[in-house]
Parts: structure tokens; C-alpha cells; sequence
């Protein structure tokens, strides 16, 4: 006789695209043979990763993941429901009904009463009995009301009566028809030597379970720290709630194949049309078959002496967790106090880590792009935690001020992160003209050369010095006979307040001092052909 478990949820283990879930049932059982039963698994679950442990002085005989085909209601029970149902429908009619008269009545009188108090176009001036009218009134005030009186009890009981069929519906939904509904299982067949106490651990993989990672990043200007917030928002649609339990995160990505891509050999060659080939005599592909695995077996590792060196393998990998637990290829967070995750992809969310650290500010800017200063803040990691990529929320001075996004960082790596505008830094970009530069002769002349000119000026409102980087631009020739020369700032080479790469960027470093004001000359040429036209560039 087949035993059904008592079994929570005592696990999880979320994957960024899934999780694996750890079920714990304990329970006492009389010497002999038992069929025990974890029943009601979710849909979504993955039948090849179903694993069995426990503890106990047991023996398994067997493990078998199975569809079970089951009614949740019997044929009267069905019929009991649908007759509720027809009865409440009935009432919601008669209800309707009466609601729609009663509307008809109310408006009638409202029309009797507009018609009365508004005299035709040609009538005379009604001469006006006060009494008259103040009955008229009355009863027209009294009518009215015990329409609306009623109107409101209609609605109250269409009301009542349509939360009195929300259960009978959902009960009906989910039996569905008479065909029957298929539900998950995992049967063991246990064999114990001597009365006692077993307690089993059953985990799989589902799917429609995620978790990403945000950061809070909240920096104090004046001490030049950052309080960085680790945070985890886990969702899941699994089909089962997670009430109370521990959960751990990780890094690791089953979905990718864990095996390297193999090369294979290139071949190239020619492709000569058949002749005289007709489709009756194309060459049709083999079939194959596959094999269906209809179910399969584990060993539990209990309390017993095992002699299959494969049990044994088994049993040494169960290890105790801490809060970082670093593997091979990736790392579990193992997150402190229990947790309920319900079932519907709302967003949960739970803290990875809460650290301060030292930073070392900067602010940068684009004039060209954006009027203003970015102020950046260059960390250490300095912990044990590798930080994944993900957004991050940026509090300056207790002030939301922007939203940004972290990159991955490693523990000991160095890392820069933006941390919002700030306006304590006013930036300006400036173009001051365009003109042409004349030389030599008119006719003897076989290139124009024009000359753009720009002002960038930065206007520091810090209390203190600050280092600030500011950004621009040469454009690239993409042809010989354009010639692109920078004229100011004078750059020869690198050096510690000038810099420039190999796709044209020009960065200048300074030392803004509180309310200073920093110009910058910034002029290039274009030289080209006489008789072509210029692109790119106004």
C-alpha cells in the first residue's frame, strides 16, 4: 500500500533561469517493505533531476518518477456543483431583471416630473399653489428614494451572489471535464531491517524561477565612502509557494552546455547542378531512433553500511554551506533567515551583502553629448563576494539622485562606477565658428581647409578641489585626401593632462578648485579637395 508523504519545502536553490527545490519529510515506519509517495510535484518540474537523500537505518530499494491520472471530483460531486451553479445564475437573472425595471421606473417618473415642471412655449404661466407643489415634491422625493432603496439592495445581493459562485467556478475549473488530470510523483520503495525513524530529502529542478542582482550605492561626499548594498530580486511562477524556507543563490548557468565546443574539419569544394534528377529519385534521409527513458532508480545514502563505492562518492559530497560558497566554475550566496516566495513572479527581495568603502571620486564629463558632470567613484572590491552585473540605485548625501549600472567585478578587482550628474559642477559647450582658411593663389589652389573652433568651460560650485576628466572628439578621416590637424589644445604626446587614442579622443585631467572657472580651447582644420564635398561634419 502506497504511503503519502507529509512533505515541505525545506530548500531552495535559485538559478538565474530556474531553481532547484529541496523537499524533507520525516516520519517513523514498522519493520518491512513501504511504498513511500511525494506526491503533488509541480508541472515544471524536470524528471532527470530528481535526486534522493536521507538519513535513517533504511535500505532503497527504489526510486521512480511517475504521472499519476486522477478525478478531484467524482461524477456527483461534479453534478452537486453544477446544479449550485445553475441556481446562483437563475438568482443573478431574476435580480437583472428586477434592477432593469426598476431603472425603467425611476426613469419615468424623472420624466413625468421634467414634464410638469416645464411649460410649453405657447402655454401661459402656470399660476403656482405652493401646497400643491410641496406634495408633488414629496412624493416625488419618496419614490424616488424607494427606487434607489431597492436599486441598492439589488445590487448588494447581484453582489453576494457572485462571490457565492467565484468557488464553485474554481472548483469546476480546475476538475475540468471528465476526462481525467495528471499529477506528479516520485515513489520509493524502502525496506527497513527494524523499526525506527527516517527522514527523507527529496530535491529537483524547475523551471520558471530567476533571481538578478541590484545594488543600492549610497555615497557620503564629505567622509568619501560608499555604502554598497547587495541585493537579490528572485521571482518564481513554479506552481508551488516557498513558505519559510532557506534559500540560496547562484552564480552557476545550468542552461549552458558545460562541454567545450569541439572544431570540426572546413571543407569547401564545388557544387555541380545533377543532371537529368527527378524528385522521385531524391535520396531521403534515415530515420533514427531514440531511446524514452520512462523512469529511473537512486540510491538513498542512510545510516547503513553501503558497499557500492557509488554511494559512497555520493555521500562524501554533502557539505555543510557557509555564506560565500565558492566552486569551480561558480559561487552560492547562502542567504540569512527563512523566506516565503509566493508562486505568482512578484519580486522578492533579499540582501547579499552590506558593506562600506573607501572611494576615490572623480567627475567626468562629455560636454559635447550632455551639459553635464558625472561624478564616478573608483572601489575595491575588497570582499569575498564577486559582484555580478546588474543596476543600481545611487544615493549622494541620502538623495536618490540617478539610476546606473554596476559591471561585473571580482574579489581584490578594481572597479569604476558611475554614480549620477551632480550640480555642484556647471558645464558648458560652446561652438564659436567656422571658416575657411585662405592661401595662395585662387587658381593655383587645390584644397580647402576649414577651421572649426569650440570653447568648453567647466564652473566648479565644490567646497573642495575636485578632479574632474573632461571628454571630446577629432573626427576620423575615412579617406586619403581628407587631413584632420588639431590645433589647439598643442598635443605632441601623452602626458598626465592630456591624452589622446587611436580614435581620436581627447581627454584633459584637472584639479577644479572651489569656484574656479576652466576654459578650454579646443580647434581643429579639415582639408580637402577643392572640388568634393565634406560628410560627417557640418
Amino acid at each position: 500500500m502506497n504511503q503519502s508523504l507529509n512533505s515541505q519545502i525545506s530548500q531552495v536553490t535559485v538559478f538565474p533561469d530556474r531553481a532547484q527545490i529541496t523537499r524533507t519529510a520525516q516520519l517513523d515506519l514498522a519493520i518491512g517493505e513501504h511504498t513511500l509517495v511525494f506526491d503533488q510535484l509541480p508541472d515544471t518540474i524536470d524528471q532527470n533531476s530528481v535526486q534522493v537523500s536521507g538519513e535513517g537505518k533504511a535500505i532503497l530499494a527504489n526510486v521512480k518518477f511517475q504521472k499519476v491520472y486522477y478525478e478531484t471530483l467524482s461524477d456527483s460531486a461534479r453534478q452537486t456543483f453544477y446544479d449550485e451553479k445553475l441556481r446562483l445564475e437563475d438568482e443573478l437573472k431574476i435580480l437583472n431583471q428586477k434592477n432593469k425595471r426598476l431603472e425603467q421606473e425611476k426613469e419615468f417618473i424623472e420624466n413625468i416630473a421634467k414634464k410638469i415642471t416645464t411649460p410649453a412655449e405657447d402655454a401661459a404661466p402656470a399660476e403656482l399653489d405652493p401646497e400643491k407643489w410641496l406634495k408633488m415634491l414629496e412624493f416625488y422625493r419618496l419614490k424616488l428614494e424607494n427606487i434607489d432603496s431597492q436599486l441598492w439592495a439589488t445590487e448588494k445581493q447581484t453582489r453576494l451572489i457572485r462571490e457565492q459562485l467565484q468557488p464553485i467556478n474554481y472548483q469546476l475549473q480546475q476538475a475540468g471535464g471528465k476526462e481525467q488530470k495528471v499529477k506528479n510523483q516520485v515513489a520509493l520503495v524502502v525496506q527497513m531491517p527494524a523499526e525506527g525513524s527516517l527522514l527523507l530529502h527529496l530535491s529537483y529542478i524547475v523551471s520558471n524561477a530567476r533571481w538578478r542582482p541590484i545594488y543600492d550605492l549610497r555615497v557620503n561626499t564629505e567622509t568619501k565612502q560608499m555604502n554598497l548594498t547587495y541585493n537579490a530580486l528572485i521571482q518564481q511562477n513554479t506552481g508551488e509557494d516557498w513558505q519559510n524556507v532557506q534559500v540560496k543563490l547562484s552564480t552557476a548557468q545550468p542552461a549552458i552546455s558545460g562541454h567545450q565546443p569541439e572544431l570540426k574539419p572546413w571543407r569547401i569544394g564545388v557544387y555541380e547542378i545533377p543532371k537529368n534528377t527527378s524528385r522521385g529519385n531524391m535520396p531521403t534521409a534515415k530515420p533514427q531512433m531514440t531511446n524514452m527513458i520512462q523512469g529511473f532508480t537512486a540510491v538513498l545514502p542512510m545510516d547503513v553500511e553501503w558497499e557500492d563505492s557509488d554511494v559512497e562518492k555520493e555521500k562524501s559530497m554533502l557539505k555543510l554551506t557557509s555564506v560565500v560558497e565558492t566552486k569551480t566554475t561558480s559561487v552560492f550566496f547562502n542567504i540569512v533567515g527563512a523566506h516565503t516566495i509566493q508562486s505568482d513572479f512578484s519580486e522578492h527581495k533579499v540582501t547579499i551583502l552590506l558593506e562600506d568603502f573607501v572611494a576615490h571620486f572623480r567627475y567626468s564629463t562629455v560636454p559635447k553629448l550632455a551639459p553635464y558632470a558625472y561624478l564616478k567613484a573608483k572601489v575595491i572590491n575588497n570582499t569575498e563576494f564577486p559582484f555580478l552585473a546588474g543596476e543600481s540605485n545611487v544615493f549622494l548625501d541620502n538623495n536618490f539622485v540617478a539610476t546606473s549600472k554596476l559591471e561585473a567585478v571580482a574579489p581584490g578587482e578594481e572597479f569604476w562606477t558611475f554614480l549620477g550628474i551632480d550640480e555642484g559642477m556647471k558645464v558648458e559647450y560652446k561652438f564659436l565658428k567656422k571658416y575657411e582658411k585662405k592661401e595662395g593663389g585662387i587658381f593655383s589652389k587645390k584644397t580647402k581647409i576649414w577651421i572649426y573652433e569650440y570653447q568648453i568651460k567647466i564652473k566648479s560650485f565644490k567646497k573642495t578641489a575636485e578632479e574632474i576628466v573632461v571628454w571630446d572628439q577629432l573626427p576620423i578621416s575615412g579617406n586619403e585626401s581628407v587631413k584632420v590637424q588639431l590645433l589647439e589644445p598643442n598635443y605632441k604626446e601623452d602626458t598626465d593632462k592630456l591624452k589622446k587614442n587611436e580614435w581620436e579622443f581627447l581627454e584633459w585631467f584637472f584639479y577644479a578648485q572651489s569656484g574656479e572657472e576652466i576654459l578650454i580651447p579646443f580647434k581643429f582644420s579639415v582639408e580637402y579637395p577643392h572640388e568634393s564635398h565634406l560628410t560627417g561634419i557640418g
